[in-house]
């Protein structure tokens, strides 16, 4: 297909290169606007999600199985509360999330409290320390038990739409570089830049098994994801190599290369 060189120009002239139709629908939306009549965005609601997801879709039913315990119906409220805010703040729509799900994005739904392993147990936060004691899914290590990001929990019940596996453009980039490529990777999805973010090691760890649980498909297999959070060193936290001895939990300088180091998008 031959390249259409108007289209270099038209980010910076976008009026002058409208169609007639969409000179009209403009002016036809700017006197709805001045008069009040804004059209009502139409709500994407969790059937429609989880139709146009499918297998990557990890909802309500399949966090009650992977947490242990059931949402009340006030948890399942405020569910349907979060995720029509992030619809909102975010503009998203149907096209956009099924460009996302092209892209090998999945949806899941974070909650902040698991079962006990054994039904006479407590609720516990959902930490990597609680998450290592409830499923026997982790690569046995120990240089992080006394770290203070083992112990920090899930802000509560919240959604996340995220790369499932590493963003190209991210490998064998230092953590700096990572970032100036999730900035344009945000300008390219036309998203503002504060909506595209690194996950806490607490998060990568959740979203993982929660897939393996759910859909007993690995993610992260060979690949780890450098997170936001640093380690007492001052390394920053990745987490995955999710093979068959189990999900890791290491860290890497910011200087630090490698093509199986890079970051999953989360917004």
């Amino acid at each position: 297909m031959p390249f259409e060189a108007y289209k270099i120009y038209q980010e910076y002239e976008p009026d002058k290169y409208k169609t007639s139709t969409q000179e009209k629908v403009a002016r036809a939306l700017a006197e709805a606007k001045k008069e009040g009549l804004e059209p009502v965005k139409e709500a994407l609601d969790f059937n429609e999600v989880r139709e146009l997801f499918e297998n990557d879709f990890i909802g309500i039913e399949e966090v009650e199985k992977f947490t242990g315990r059931p949402l009340t119906p006030e948890e399942k409220r405020i569910a349907e509360e979060k995720w029509q805010k992030k619809i909102e703040e975010q503009g998203l729509t149907k096209e956009g999330l099924e460009q996302l799900k092209q892209e090998g994005f999945m949806v899941v739904l974070r909650v902040g409290a698991l079962a006990g392993k054994e039904k006479k147990d407590k609720e516990m936060p959902v930490t990597i320390k609680n998450l290592r004691k409830k499923f026997p899914l982790f690569y046995n290590q120990d240089w992080y038990n006394n770290e203070q990001f083992a112990d920090e929990a899930l802000g509560g019940l919240d959604w996340g739409i995220v790369k499932k596996e590493l963003l190209d453009e991210t490998r064998s980039k230092n953590w700096d570089e990572q970032q100036e490529i999730l900035k344009t990777w945000a300008e390219a999805h036309g998203v503002p830049e504060k909506f595209v973010r690194r996950r806490t090691p607490t998060e990568v760890a959740y979203d993982v098994l929660a897939y393996f649980q759910a859909r007993n498909q690995r993610i992260l297999e060979k690949d780890w994801d450098w997170t936001s959070v640093q380690s007492s060193d001052g390394k920053f936290v990745n987490v995955g190599g999710f093979d068959s001895d189990g999900l890791s939990v290491s860290s890497a300088a910011r200087v630090a290369r490698s093509s199986h180091l890079g970051v999953c998008p989360a917004r």
